[in-house]
């Protein structure tokens, strides 16, 4: 008869190594325990836009060329968003898309989700 403690049919040689085993455990579950300090970060909401205004550049308003604008925002509980704020800066471009923005509509959410947008103007030739 095979005991729990006992390694298939070993007998005394299983109950020498349930130590060896058990050392090797609580030294792996204290090493595991040190590596990180920090908790972890839940998953991030999934963020589902449902709809968007369009974006209106005034004709006089140049984006810079490779300029990244980014546009940060809070999107309430409910979908809609506030607190829109420029990280890039002032000027004709950053208003432009704030007004944007603005206009995003998600599926609502547990909680009011921080969230960013980063815009780049492209221009290529017809064709090209």
């Amino acid at each position: 008869m095979t005991r729990v403690g006992d390694v298939a049919g070993q007998g005394e040689l299983g109950r020498r190594s349930r130590p060896v085993c058990t050392l090797a455990l609580s030294a792996g579950l204290l090493l595991g325990g040190c590596v990180s300090n920090q908790p972890a970060r839940p998953p991030a909401p999934d963020l589902q836009l449902v709809d968007a205004g369009t974006l209106l550049v005034p004709p006089d308003c140049d984006p810079e060329s490779g300029a990244v604008y980014r546009t940060a925002f809070v999107v309430r509980a409910d979908g809609r968003v506030e607190s829109v704020a420029s990280e890039s800066g002032e000027g004709c471009m950053q208003q432009a898309l704030r007004e944007w923005v603005s206009t995003f509509r998600y599926r609502p959410v547990d909680e009011p989700t921080a969230a960013v947008l980063d815009w780049m103007g492209v221009t290529a030739d017809r064709g090209g």
